[in-house]
């Protein structure tokens, strides 16, 4: 199965994040619903920039990408297999986004999924996620601007929290389950 179970595991840091539960009030769903028409406007640049900005932090994690890692930025972000990564990716934001006062165990189940994907990709490795988080919130502030006062701040980085929590976790079940299986077969 390509198991590589000595990868790190850190966990994505949540300092400043009031519940763990991730319960979102009417007011945090509010603030996220009212910014986020700033970013999805143009979905595709604003998630292109997310992962340049990513690249430029961790160059490593490009080369993650086989079909697009040796090219500049500007071939990258006309690059159709990058364009539709991107797009994927902000639509898990634009989906969360609508749903936010929706149950979401669906949802967690699917970014549980996305996390043991991402654990099978060579070279991924989970501490790679706290770029993420990082990024989109440069990002945002950078797009939204003025309005991206402290409040807005913590109501998106709650989110994004909430997305990384499930994706660190389907990622850590993924070499659990490797792990699992080696003592299987050895039983």
């Amino acid at each position: 199965m390509g198991c590589d179970v000595s990868k790190s595991t850190d966990v994505i840091e949540t300092e400043e994040i009031e519940s763990d539960t991730f319960e979102f009030t009417d007011t945090q769903i509010d603030t996220i619903r009212s910014t986020w028409p700033i970013l999805a406007c143009d979905m595709t640049d604003i998630g292109s920039k997310v992962f340049l900005k990513i690249f430029l932090e961790e160059p490593k994690l490009k080369y993650i990408f086989s079909s697009f890692s040796d090219m500049e930025e500007n071939e990258l972000v006309h690059h159709p297999l990058f364009i539709d990564h991107v797009t994927r990716f902000m639509q898990i934001i634009d989906y969360l986004v609508e749903n936010l006062d929706q149950e979401k165990s669906d949802f967690e189940q699917a970014l549980l999924m996305l996390g043991a994907k991402h654990a099978t990709f060579p070279g991924f490795q989970v501490s790679y996620l706290n770029l993420f988080t990082k990024a989109l919130l440069e990002v945002w502030e950078s797009a939204i601007g003025e309005e991206f006062i402290p409040e807005v701040q913590q109501c998106w980085a709650q989110l994004f929290t909430y997305i990384m929590r499930y994706i660190v976790q389907g990622y850590e079940l993924y070499f659990s389950e490797c792990q699992d299986d080696i003592v299987d077969e050895k039983s």
